[in-house]
């Protein structure tokens, strides 16, 4: 069961809309997978904890667990990089 944290400000809009992708992406994969929706300030709760955390944010801390920003599923824009991305990490 691979344990992913999705992060944005407030923890709850734009974390959402990435959630709701990335788990569809997980299921197309047949990756098992928890996922944790937080703020960004509550990342370094999980951080070593988890396979991965992705953001919607820009991050400029160094976290132990693999960091990708989710932001290319709000615009649209570099999304298949994006999945490859991840999909590599948790494979």
């Amino acid at each position: 069961m691979k344990k992913i944290v999705i992060a944005c400000g407030a923890g709850l809009a734009t974390s959402s809309m990435v959630k709701d992708k990335v788990e569809q992406i997980l299921k197309k994969n047949s990756i098992p997978f928890k996922t944790i929706q937080c703020t960004l300030t509550e990342v370094d709760n999980y951080d070593g904890d988890v396979d991965l955390i992705i953001t919607t944010m820009r991050v400029r801390k160094k976290y132990e667990s693999p960091v990708v920003s989710g932001s290319a599923y709000l615009s649209g824009v570099n999304e298949e990089a994006v999945t490859e991305q991840i999909l590599e990490i948790l494979k």
